[in-house]
């Protein structure tokens, strides 16, 4: 069993990030306070965010968008974020549940569940990434699921969510082979942040054990400590929120 990131040792957490970016700021993750820095928080509507003591820059886009994604990563100043969190997803909505059979699979909720998913995320990170700052290195973020690893599954269905989260496993392993060839200081990875209380876990939370269903705040602490403790050659690689390593 490979161990917890925690246990590295001393000395291998970075600096404290002076400018962090959080996509998907109204999720329940995603609107978990940060330390003390400068929070740029991308969401749909600005007008559901609450306030923090932090100082934030507030930036409308749409995920499903490339030209809104555009527009607002244009208004950040290129080799300025220290450290970048995109937290959204999709497992449900009032249209769309996880799927129990091949029976129950529809074209409109697998190209729902991999544009938001799989796509989004990627082309969020193509614009992104020129925005990063690399003059130490510095991190991506990006909620995956264990679910989503094809070594790991175990039990099947829940067709649209697991395989768009397979995809982005493969994009964020392709984006850290050519960030390799390119010798850029940036980690990104994979993020598995546990069950949470949010509304994407709701209708799941009965059969969760007891003692087992994080807050949102705790989620983002560890998520966040997770991400302070990778190295040049964790890029690319899938980890949960206790720091563990798991396969895709």
């Amino acid at each position: 069993m490979k161990e917890s990131v925690f246990l590295r040792g001393k000395g291998v957490a970075f600096n404290t990030p002076k400018t962090v970016l959080v996509a998907g700021a109204t999720g329940g993750i995603g609107k978990a306070q940060y330390p003390d820095a400068t929070l740029i928080r991308l969401t749909r509507d600005p007008a559901q965010l609450v306030k923090l003591e932090n100082l934030t820059i507030d930036l409308e886009f749409e995920l499903l968008n490339e030209s809104s994604i555009s527009q607002a990563i244009n208004q950040i100043k290129a080799g300025s974020i220290d450290l970048a969190f995109i937290a959204t997803g999709f497992l449900h909505d009032h249209y769309h549940k996880p799927e129990k059979t091949f029976k129950n699979l529809t074209s409109d909720h697998l190209l729902h569940a991999y544009q938001i998913n799989a796509i989004g995320p990627a082309l969020l990170c193509k614009h992104l990434i020129p925005r990063m700052n690399d003059q130490q290195i510095s991190r991506i973020g990006i909620l995956s699921a264990r679910v989503g690893s094809i070594s790991d599954n175990r039990l099947g269905g829940w067709h649209a969510y697991r395989s768009s989260k397979a995809a982005l496993n493969m994009l964020i392993k392709n984006f850290a082979i050519e960030l390799g060839y390119k010798r850029r200081q940036l980690v990104i990875v994979g993020l598995q942040p546990g069950t949470t209380d949010t509304q994407l876990s709701a209708p799941f939370q009965a059969s969760v054990p007891d003692g087992q269903l994080q807050t949102t705040q705790y989620t983002a602490e560890q998520l966040l400590k997770v991400m302070s403790c990778l190295k040049m050659e964790d890029s690319g690689k899938l980890f949960d929120f206790l720091g563990l390593q798991f396969e895709p």
